[in-house]
């Protein structure tokens, strides 16, 4: 009798470490926090660069509560979900328990930029403060870890732009192919 291989048209998968809960190093579970901002959405934008003086959290009742100070920070790569990256902070649930919906980044007079999807940057230099929401809200009970994942909801880069133009650079008579063409014809 030979002995043939069997391979199932369906695998098992082990789940991502990302969907289990993170522990800090007193096994407390690390809450995993998504922010939004309107403006970025609206705008397509994909990355910030930003100087942050101050950062605080905006309970359900408006109240601001100071969280960390940054003196002397130098601008920080605040990057999408879509790329994997995130901003892990070790003193935002060190707030006093309560429901907070929004996070407030104070940002600095010069160092601040904003990339859009289109790969355009600009200079946001003039911005004194940026507010984001805490989807699905945050709630502090006071036995949580003080640690707590940033991750920003902003739109991946839009790459169907930079194809066009690169298509475009060979196309027909008008192309950079048809005016190279042309001007050895002469």
């Amino acid at each position: 009798m030979k002995n043939m291989n069997f391979y199932p048209k369906t695998w098992q998968v082990v789940p991502l470490l990302s969907d289990r809960c993170q522990l800090d190093s007193d096994g407390k579970c690390i809450k995993d926090l998504v922010l939004r901002n309107s403006y970025s959405t609206d705008m397509n934008v994909t990355e910030m660069n930003l100087n942050i003086n101050k950062f605080s959290a905006i309970d359900n009742k408006g109240q601001e509560h100071f969280i960390s100070d940054f003196p002397g920070q130098a601008s920080i790569p605040i990057k999408g979900m879509h790329t994997g990256l995130f901003l892990k902070s070790k003193s935002v649930l060190t707030l006093t328990p309560g429901t907070y919906t929004a996070f407030r980044f104070y940002l600095g007079k010069s160092g601040n930029s904003i990339i859009y999807s289109d790969h355009l940057e600009e200079r946001a230099d003039g911005i004194k403060f940026l507010d984001f929401e805490i989807a699905d809200g945050l709630t502090i009970k006071g036995e949580e870890s003080p640690e707590a994942i940033l991750r920003f909801d902003f739109v991946p880069y839009n790459t169907s732009g930079l194809f066009k133009w690169f298509g475009q650079l060979f196309k027909g008579p008008t192309g950079f192919r048809g005016k190279l063409v042309n001007s050895f014809s002469h």
